[in-house]
């Protein structure tokens, strides 16, 4: 029985996260109740702190909940902290209760924080351990992927490109594949198939956040008339205004037009 409990609850686990995915948190924060184990709970965390609501409570229940003796054997309740931490910017936090796990969620995590803290040669020895544990895992090849895309030099992001279309052609070319592929080829300054798949990330979903950043990126390298960009630069300020690349892009422009009124008047 307490085998088929754990089994449920994993279930459980990967059906929320999904849901999460597809921007669904209000159902994963009705459904989880009181009563669910810490695992539910703690992706019901994860669902409230991504849509915004108390945040600052989100990242303290986490860390009562890390202080418990049986944190360390509980992987989904580390996974869903150290992605808070990862959002949070602290680093250190997050590897801090992570980089000895070896399940390969947690392990393909860490390889994102490691590309985050711009150490991929750190990324590139833990691709190495889940390659030998997990050679076969779509995790292992995603994490081999993002590393070589994020290593220096053209030779690397063909092989990252590689990976990615191979997993796309496998499986389905979701927009985290096609935002994949686009970046490994604006890495080797083929702008106009970037674009090309960025589109077609658009097409499946209009409003997304991260392919409407990379085409903002894609079509200034590609010199497109301002009013193009324009056009998703402002649809990118309605459809997330609290995006750190969008709260960025407000304080350049201001900057830059500051500058430019205390040019007109000299």
């Amino acid at each position: 029985e307490k085998v088929a409990l754990g089994a449920s609850t994993e279930r459980d686990f990967f059906m929320y996260r999904a849901l999460i995915e597809q921007g669904q948190h209000r159902v994963v924060m009705d459904e989880v109740g009181a009563q669910a184990p810490v695992a539910l709970q703690a992706v019901k965390m994860l669902a409230s702190y991504l849509s915004g609501v108390s945040k600052e409570a989100v990242v303290a229940q986490l860390k009562e909940w890390l202080t418990d003796a049986t944190a360390q054997d509980n992987w989904q309740l580390i996974l869903v902290a150290a992605t808070v931490f990862l959002h949070e910017r602290d680093h250190k936090e997050a590897l801090k209760i992570s980089h000895q796990s070896t399940q390969i969620d947690v392990m393909a995590l860490v390889v994102q924080i490691y590309l985050q803290m711009d150490r991929p040669d750190l990324a590139r020895k833990l691709v190495k351990s889940m390659q030998e544990q997990y050679d076969d895992d779509t995790l292992t090849k995603l994490s081999h992927a993002w590393t070589s895309l994020c290593e220096s030099g053209g030779e690397t992001a063909q092989d990252a490109l590689y990976e990615f279309q191979e997993l796309g052609e496998k499986y389905h070319m979701s927009l985290m594949l096609l935002n994949a592929m686009a970046s490994c080829n604006m890495h080797m300054g083929r702008f106009d198939e970037a674009e090309r798949l960025l589109q077609e990330a658009l097409s499946q979903s209009p409003n997304d956040t991260t392919s409407l950043i990379n085409l903002v990126v894609c079509l200034n390298q590609l010199q497109k008339p301002a009013e193009v960009i324009g056009r998703y630069t402002s649809q990118l300020k309605i459809s997330a205004p609290a995006h750190p690349w969008v709260a960025k892009y407000g304080e350049l422009e201001t900057s830059f037009d500051r500058c430019a009124n205390q040019l007109s008047k000299e």
